[in-house]
């Protein structure tokens, strides 16, 4: 979160490889006012540079990547002690109970039902964001 005298704003990176999503994402993450989204990527490899230099408080992060993958990230991320306190949320069309425990046990801090849980998504920004 932002330490910083007068900061109240969530920062938060999109990836994401489907442009409609991407920017159905960051209306979401917006919409409350309380978090802005610094940046947004498509790849393993953007996303990965984007943590590194605009330190997100919270990457939004697909599993399905244009090359790469979200998983890849949760393994590099959390391997990387400059990075590694930012918190996951991982977006995913396949809610299945094995693959969110996958992604959980690689690092992932929270995973998320693109299809049933983007307003339980939108609510726990809001709680991040307020505290």
């Amino acid at each position: 979160m932002n330490d910083r005298p007068g900061a109240t704003a969530l920062r938060v990176l999109i990836a994401e490889d489907s442009p409609p999503v991407q920017e159905m994402l960051t209306e979401l993450v917006q919409g409350s006012g309380h978090a802005t989204v610094v940046g947004a990527s498509d790849t393993e490899a953007n996303t990965l540079d984007a943590i590194r230099h605009l330190r997100p408080d919270v990457v939004v992060l697909d599993l399905q990547l244009k090359t790469g993958s979200g998983t890849n990230v949760i393994r590099a991320v959390r391997a990387d002690p400059s990075i590694a306190a930012t918190r996951l949320f991982v977006t995913s069309n396949h809610p299945s109970a094995q693959m969110k425990a996958g992604c959980v046990e690689l690092g992932a801090d929270e995973y998320y039902d693109k299809v049933k849980e983007l307003g339980e998504l939108a609510a726990r920004l809001e709680e991040l964001a307020t505290r």
